[in-house]
């Protein structure tokens, strides 16, 4: 009895590392997107084609990251960052992105996944985005 508890125990861990490796590669990843549109969004036309709160819930992801900087190397607020992209996808800037986000990711169920969750499915959130040319 004790035996299976501890295998149970070791196999809910194992399982609860390995979601936790998920996301942090996949929380990665998204923040490379994200560097990789800023970038592009200098010289192309893009558009997001998904909802905004998708939009503001990968951002808020990515800001907590930490890792993308200003001019000055310090990381960019949450705010600079919705502004950035919201201006770069031809996005309406919310009056309210924090909460925005918050709602994004406290989304449940099979028709109401939060974005990280669909993005951990696809791995690439480029199927949001549009590119048109001048």
């Amino acid at each position: 009895m004790i035996m299976n508890t501890m295998k149970n125990a070791e196999k809910l861990l194992a399982e609860t590392n390995e979601k936790r490796a998920r996301m942090r590669k996949a929380r990665l990843s998204l923040t490379e997107e994200v560097r990789q549109i800023m970038k592009r969004g200098q010289t192309e036309k893009l558009y997001w084609k998904a909802p905004v709160i998708d939009l503001m819930e990968a951002l808020y992801y990515v800001y907590e990251e930490g890792e993308l900087t200003d001019e000055y190397g310090q990381p960019l607020s949450f705010l600079a960052l919705v502004r950035s992209c919201s201006k770069l996808l031809h996005v309406k800037l919310p009056a309210n992105p924090y909460c925005m986000a918050q709602r994004g990711k406290q989304r449940k169920g099979v028709k109401h996944q939060n974005f990280m969750t669909r993005y951990l499915d696809s791995i690439r959130m480029s199927i949001y985005i549009t590119s048109c040319g001048d």
